[in-house]
């Protein structure tokens, strides 16, 4: 038994360092920061529930699309990994690859509030100057792989495209929108929000799925 954990150990030396860098470089963050700006620790490992006091379910809908955002990458990074060892599945493998960091991208965007609070507040970055950026990204990650895309089920990747972009419209004239509507602004952006990253999620699920069924028939 002893052998045999030594010489896993041995094989998965690899793994553990890419296993548990992220997160103990995290943790090592949060000690500095909390060191820096004397801040208790309980400031940047409790929940956010918990340490405002407010409703658990306060931002269920983003901690979702947090969720699903993070479900999507593991599935492309996932399938990099399967194709990635089979020579007439490169270009797809790399497809996935560029595919699960852009979504990781969007993930840490949406999930830490880059774009609309972090570097307009501490960095005086525009939040149009990044939505310029991410549209440019998604065109040329488009353009580069459009082979690719054009022999998958694109149309549920239209869709997130879609809802997404009608979320960003609705917060860019949030003013008028809201004048017209109300309150129910905030659930339409938000709503759509939602709805285009599930259709991301499941556009990125029907590829890999769709892939896996052709090699497993040939």
């Amino acid at each position: 038994m002893n052998m045999q954990i030594v010489s896993q150990a041995k094989n998965l030396t690899g793994f553990f360092f890419l296993l548990y860098f992220l997160p103990l470089a995290l943790l090592l963050f949060v000690i500095l920061a909390s060191t820096t700006m004397d801040l208790p620790f309980g400031i940047f490992t409790r929940d956010l529930a918990a340490t405002a006091e407010v409703n658990p379910l306060t931002g269920v809908t983003s901690n979702v699309g947090a969720l699903l955002w993070a479900a999507a990458a593991t599935i492309c990074f996932l399938a990099w990994e399967v194709f990635r060892h089979q020579p007439k599945e490169k270009w797809f493998a790399v497809f996935m690859l560029c595919s699960g960091l852009l979504t990781t991208l969007l993930l840490c965007d949406d999930f830490f509030m880059l774009h609309d609070y972090i570097f307009p507040r501490y960095l005086a970055i525009k939040e149009k100057f990044f939505l310029l950026a991410y549209f440019s990204l998604m065109f040329c990650w488009m353009v580069v792989f459009r082979k690719c895309i054009l022999k998958t089920q694109y149309l549920i990747l239209l869709l997130a495209f879609v809802f997404l972009g009608l979320s960003v419209l609705v917060d860019q004239f949030q003013t008028p929108i809201e004048a017209f509507i109300g309150d129910s602004r905030i659930l339409f952006e938000d709503g759509s929000k939602l709805i285009g990253i599930v259709s991301w999620l499941g556009y990125f699920f029907k590829c890999c799925l769709l892939k896996i069924n052709e090699n497993i028939l040939e």
